[in-house]
């Protein structure tokens, strides 16, 4: 499938999908009225239970994060992440440098819906790829050329729509960067020798 992007037309070569399911529980009633030590034991489970839904609803929370993007040093390559210490090393030890790149927000912890985001370290040059898909994952590892970084955080899935937007992956020559959807295209009619991969993930605007 491909789209016309002013003067270059772009390939859309990641395929992203996910899977949902939901359980439902059926409660029989009481045949008759609780004693009223029944009902000082229910009601002391019933605080229980919903405290152990607000525990459940807080380690769930979507904890959002800056995610930043840097080139490597001598421009090899591109490097993310969306935490604040890893940037500051990577700037002070490695000669990394910041970006001026439009990214938002993605969350550090898994929430329901949510996509983990891989960061793919290239073995022959200081360079960086970034997934959420595992097939990609254990494909580019496999191949050798290419070492898994770990988690670099969760994207927004489908059903996170509101408040999210679009963000591609291009290549060039063993270099890939991500982009939202008009910088993708600021980069595919104005710069030479960049194509697009597809679309990478979706994150959170505020």
């Amino acid at each position: 499938m491909s789209v016309r992007l002013g003067r270059g037309t772009a390939t859309f070569g990641l395929a992203l999908a996910l899977a949902t399911s939901a359980a439902a529980g059926v409660a029989s009633p009481a045949s008759a009225a609780p004693s009223s030590a029944a009902s000082s034991a229910a009601s002391s489970a019933a605080s229980s239970a919903a405290s152990s839904v607000t525990a459940a609803s807080s380690s769930t929370a979507i904890h959002k994060v800056r995610l930043y993007e840097l080139t490597t040093k001598g421009g090899e390559g591109f490097f993310y992440t969306a935490d604040r210490q890893e940037l500051e090393q990577a700037v002070s030890k490695h000669g990394m440098q910041v970006t001026q790149t439009p990214l938002y927000y993605i969350s550090r912890t898994a929430f329901p819906g949510g996509k983990p985001m891989w960061r793919l370290r290239y073995t022959a040059k200081s360079s960086y790829l970034v997934t959420t898909s595992p097939q990609e994952r254990d494909q580019l590892v496999g191949s050798g050329k290419f070492v898994n970084d770990g988690i670099l955080g969760y994207a927004a899935g489908d059903g996170c729509a509101a408040g999210t937007t679009r963000v591609w992956r291009l290549s060039n020559n063993n270099k890939w960067r991500l982009a939202v959807e008009s910088h993708m295209v600021s980069i595919v009619n104005n710069e030479p020798g960049w194509k697009l991969d597809g679309l990478a993930l979706n994150h959170f605007m505020s």
